[in-house]
């Protein structure tokens, strides 16, 4: 795994917990910010095998999300 996909993760990590711990509005937003900006970086440094694992959840998630066509006639 490369370093900069390892200190994004770490990035992110800890911005989510900075943002489960503050009370403030703003600062609050700010680390949900990095959380996403960082969860992003991720998905595009991340190594093949995690991409394709997080496409088959999406696709397996999207296709249990969904209703089917031929349920609403």
């Amino acid at each position: 795994m490369s370093t900069a996909f390892l200190v994004a993760l770490l990035t992110a990590v800890l911005a989510f917990a900075l943002y489960a711990n503050l009370s403030e509005e703003v600062p609050r937003m700010c680390a949900l910010g990095i959380v996403i900006l960082c969860f992003v970086l991720d998905l595009v440094l991340a190594p093949w095998p995690i991409q394709a694992m997080v496409l088959l959840a999406v696709l397996i998630g999207s296709k249990k999300l969904m209703p089917s066509i031929s349920a609403r006639s």
